[in-house]
């Protein structure tokens, strides 16, 4: 199954090493694309909802009939065998994966109500870039746990 990783924002330094040693890692197990679409410059935490809705129609350039996922505080939060669990179904879609990470002002309610589903790495809040870098471990501890494979080394 195809899986692609949208990001609002740029990876750069220690998350573009991070990112690609995951992707080798996972290679064996699916075909992971990472998009990224540039984020707002908007540099004031009251950001509005039309720098979003910009955000927004970059993102969903990318979107065909895809299932979409989008990582949101409001999401539904798993344990790593839960996830596998969930992620395991989702591997038997017909469609293709999309998974959406948001940049440092969040998402706006379009993007929100185009997701099929939201899930939330944590409570915690973190960057575009260790975001990605989460989800990746996240997906290749829910293919090695689905394989029965050993992950801790």
């Amino acid at each position: 199954m195809k899986i692609k990783i949208i990001v609002v924002g740029k990876l750069k330094g220690f998350a573009t090493v991070a990112v690609q040693e995951y992707l080798k890692m996972l290679q064996g197990y699916s075909r992971i694309q990472i998009v990224q679409v540039k984020g707002s410059t908007y540099l004031d935490s009251s950001c509005d909802e039309h720098l979003l809705n910009q955000e927004a129609e970059q993102v969903m350039k990318h979107l065909k009939d895809d299932y979409v996922i989008l990582l949101d505080e409001r999401g539904k939060e798993y344990d790593s065998i839960g996830f596998a669990k969930h992620f395991e179904g989702l591997l038997a879609l017909p469609k293709s994966l999309v998974f959406v990470i948001g940049g440092p002002f969040g998402v706006s309610e379009t993007l929100r109500k185009r997701a099929d589903e939201m899930i939330s790495l944590s409570k915690l809040t973190f960057t575009h870039q260790l975001a990605v870098v989460v989800l990746l471990e996240q997906l290749l501890r829910a293919f090695k746990i689905i394989n029965n494979e050993k992950y801790h080394y």
